[in-house]
């Protein structure tokens, strides 16, 4: 089972002992993507979350024609998690930078999760809080330099 190893193998996940990972990996699937392939788009329903096994990955929004790179993120990111905690559509678009693999969470596999293994889902929704509130810092960080520039 290649996700199991790799949740195993990959620092995020040292507080989730091998019987969270097995029932985690339970509920996930694999998927590939190739160079520049679109993952999802901004306003897409956010129905999965997505852990990068190998490659690279774009966030980036597109306001006016214009394309801004949010984030590139690589092995042991996870990006879409917001759709497992909001229900929302995305609120960026991904995609592929080069040849790349992910472990994948549907949300409906989520639920499940929470119903067959509350702990473990308690523990990754730890996980994911962790990576919003380091996101929404960096984001506040980089207002306060636009604020600076433009002050």
């Amino acid at each position: 089972m290649k996700s199991l190893e790799f949740l195993a193998s990959h620092p995020t996940f040292k507080d989730f002992t091998r019987d969270d990972l097995t029932a985690l990996a339970d509920q996930c699937e694999e998927a590939r993507f190739e160079r520049d392939q679109p993952i999802f788009q901004d306003e897409d329903p956010g129905d999965r979350m997505y852990i990068i096994r190998s490659g690279s990955v774009k966030i980036y929004k597109t306001v006016r024609a214009f394309e801004k790179t949010l984030t590139v993120l690589s092995a042991g990111d996870v990006f879409g998690e917001m759709a497992l905690l909001d229900g929302q559509p995305r609120s960026a678009s991904a995609r592929a930078l080069e040849g790349s693999e992910a472990v994948v969470l549907p949300k409906a596999k989520f639920f499940e999760l929470r119903e067959k293994s509350p702990k473990v889902a308690l523990k990754l929704m730890d996980l994911l809080v962790r990576f919003l509130s380091q996101r929404l810092r960096a984001a506040n960080k980089n207002l306060e330099v636009i604020s600076f520039w433009i002050d």
